[in-house]
């Protein structure tokens, strides 16, 4: 069951630090998907939220209203949405925070670049167009019996690829975000090239990241953990520069093999040691 509660916002453009995008825009706070993985929890500073990530969401109920009044004085630029919850998230088939938000953005000449799990993007193809958009799709695994694991809530694998086929057919620039590649759970090169070879069919391109442990994630990892590997042996891989570069060159040549354009999503500095997880 999950809890949501309306809450009013000041901001609805927040400046943002990921490469090539100029704006965030994050209509909800929590997601209902509830990926093992996510690192969001580690990033919100609502407490009770990150605390119980999945099952308690909040909904910023006057973010349309600020965002037209926002998008009338500050300079043109690219925005995510969004950048630390899915914008597709359940909750929105009923609110239509995200419609009415990347219409705004389109009206007002924004470019939006749409990241998400779910088919409810599909409900917007009347707004998502070739000149303002381009929409990423994160897929981990095309194996729907990894992805119940570790993406309980999420759409099945197959389902998300359709957005991908969809949108590319109509002209929309897209890219399929292989990520968080975990250690012994969807690292093995059969399950890549599954990934990969799906993408080639399509002709959309691929962006692939690593497990960027923090700590909430690690914790709400273990609480949910069901495979039979030892998560201190994932924590530590995730720290393993050499292993991450063998991954990568997987990667690579996978894409190589099948014409796929491919870039990872970051290039990281650890700031916290390995043994503070372990």
């Amino acid at each position: 069951m999950v809890e949501y509660r309306l809450i009013k916002v000041k901001t609805a453009l927040s400046k943002s630090n990921l490469p090539d995008l100029d704006y965030a825009l994050n209509p909800y706070i929590g997601c209902q998907h509830s990926c093992i993985y996510c690192y969001s929890p580690d990033f919100t500073r609502y407490s009770d939220v990150a605390e119980n990530w999945g099952s308690k969401v909040l909904i910023k109920e006057n973010i349309v209203e600020v965002l037209k009044r926002e998008v009338r004085s500050l300079s043109k630029g690219i925005v995510g949405v969004s950048t630390i919850t899915d914008p597709y998230q359940p909750i929105e088939a009923k609110m239509k925070l995200t419609r009415e938000c990347i219409k705004v953005l389109s009206n007002s000449g924004f470019k939006v670049s749409i990241q998400t799990k779910s088919t409810l993007i599909l409900r917007d193809s009347d707004i998502i167009n070739p000149k303002n958009f381009d929409v990423g799709v994160t897929i981990t695994t095309m194996r729907s019996e990894v992805a119940r694991e570790i993406e309980p809530n999420a759409p099945p694998p197959r389902e998300r690829l359709k957005i991908l086929e969809y949108f590319s057919r109509r002209g929309v620039e897209t890219w399929l975000f292989l990520g968080p590649i975990i250690p012994k759970i969807n690292d093995d090169e059969e399950q890549l090239r599954e990934v990969v070879e799906d993408a080639s069919k399509i002709k959309t391109e691929i962006v692939y990241d690593r497990l960027n442990v923090k700590p909430l994630m690690l914790r709400n990892m273990r609480r949910k953990w069901s495979f039979q590997i030892d998560i201190r042996e994932v924590v530590r891989l995730s720290y393993n520069d050499n292993y991450y570069i063998k991954i990568s060159n997987t990667i690579e040549r996978l894409c190589r093999r099948y014409g796929v354009k491919c870039s990872p999503a970051f290039t990281y500095k650890h700031t916290r040691k390995l043994t503070d997880f372990i």
